[in-house]
């Protein structure tokens, strides 16, 4: 009876150890946490975080676990998503220490030491070149000089700059005239460089105008300068995406013709002119913008055209049309003749319609 005692003695023992031990080994395992939580014994480690706007919260924890300013990342998160949340994490930079609580380090994080700013705006469809400068120098990211410098080099990495290069560079206004794609962008304020800016718009461009428009231009006998060109007199013609296919068949029947191959587009004559201040301006470079002079396509777009544009001059509506005019109200009227083009115009007077 005796020896069943003392064995079941040395068993609660023994068990009692094993628990102990365990436990201990518990609690030391748990104490860099709890330690951390509560930022003590903690080791001088100092770090400026910065947060982007493109930045995930798994990977600012990840990066704090990194530099040392916590144990875990996954036990840090976990705390912001019990604590907080509604927690919002903020642009900016954040001077902070290893032996900052938890909540000192959550409290911190809702007030940046330095805030990022980021700028959007917009470019519409239509936009010349100076307009977008225009638009950037507005939103405070770089002078309106120092975007069309860096609009007018050929110092990017993209395919269809070599159509581009191809073109006689004497003629040409701006070089990247056009292909500064017309949608909404956002940038860093303070470090965001102008070529940085014109590169992210040539990017949309390359994301826009696929392989499979260059195809379909190629196959209707147009390069890729030739299509934005072509389609940016459209886009300064046009009111609607009906009016787009329509003119842009008044223009294809032109091309196509054996006696009437200008375009003829007034929007390309205002454009030709704001050139004469630029200073390797020459006359030979307003007669290659203006279609009453030049035969065919421009040799250069006159603005930055949209995707509805684009897609307009690689379909037109089946027509026998080689004018058009519009009212005062904005109402397009279409003729095959110069004669019923100008009759149309004598009604319009006629009616108070124009102008």
């Amino acid at each position: 009876m005796k020896t069943k005692r003392l064995l079941i003695t040395v068993i609660a023992v023994v068990v009692i150890a094993v628990i102990a031990i365990f436990g201990i080994i518990k609690i030391k395992g748990y104490l860099p946490y709890y330690f951390d939580k509560k930022g003590i014994n903690q080791p001088d480690i100092s770090y400026t975080l910065t947060i982007e706007k493109s930045d995930f919260e798994n990977e600012v924890a990840l990066r704090l676990e990194k530099e040392g300013i916590i144990v875990s990342a996954v036990r840090f998160l976990g705390y912001i998503h019990e604590t907080y949340p509604d927690f919002v994490w903020y642009n900016g930079t954040y001077n902070l220490t290893a032996d900052m609580s938890y909540k000192e380090l959550c409290e911190k994080l809702k007030s940046p030491d330095e805030r990022i700013d980021y700028v959007k705006f917009t470019v519409p469809e239509g936009k010349n070149i100076r307009g977008i400068a225009k638009i950037i120098e507005e939103s405070g990211l770089c002078t309106a000089d120092e975007f069309l410098k860096a609009a007018d080099s050929y110092d990017y990495d993209y395919a269809f700059i070599d159509d581009l290069k191809a073109r006689d560079q004497s003629l040409v206004s701006y070089k990247l005239e056009g292909y500064l794609f017309p949608a909404t962008y956002e940038f860093r304020r303070d470090t965001v460089t102008p070529s940085e800016i014109v590169d992210k718009m040539l990017a949309a461009f390359d994301g826009y105008v696929t392989d499979t428009i260059i195809k379909k231009a190629d196959d209707m006998g147009l390069t890729v300068n030739e299509l934005i060109s072509f389609a940016s007199v459209i886009q300064a013609e046009a009111f609607s995406k009906e009016s787009m296919k329509n003119i842009s068949s008044v223009f294809w029947n032109r091309l196509n013709s054996n006696h009437t191959r200008q375009l003829q587009s007034d929007p390309t004559t205002t454009y030709a002119k704001t050139l004469k201040t630029l200073p390797h301006y020459t006359e030979a470079m307003y007669k290659a913008y203006n279609t009453y002079n030049c035969i065919g396509i421009p040799v250069g777009p006159i603005n930055s055209p949209g995707m509805d544009t684009i897609e307009a001059v690689l379909d037109p509506v089946d027509s026998n049309w080689f004018y058009f005019v519009t009212d005062s109200n904005g109402k397009f009227y279409y003729n095959e003749t110069l004669n019923g083009h100008n009759s149309t115009i004598r009604s319009l007077k006629n009616q108070g319609l124009w102008g």
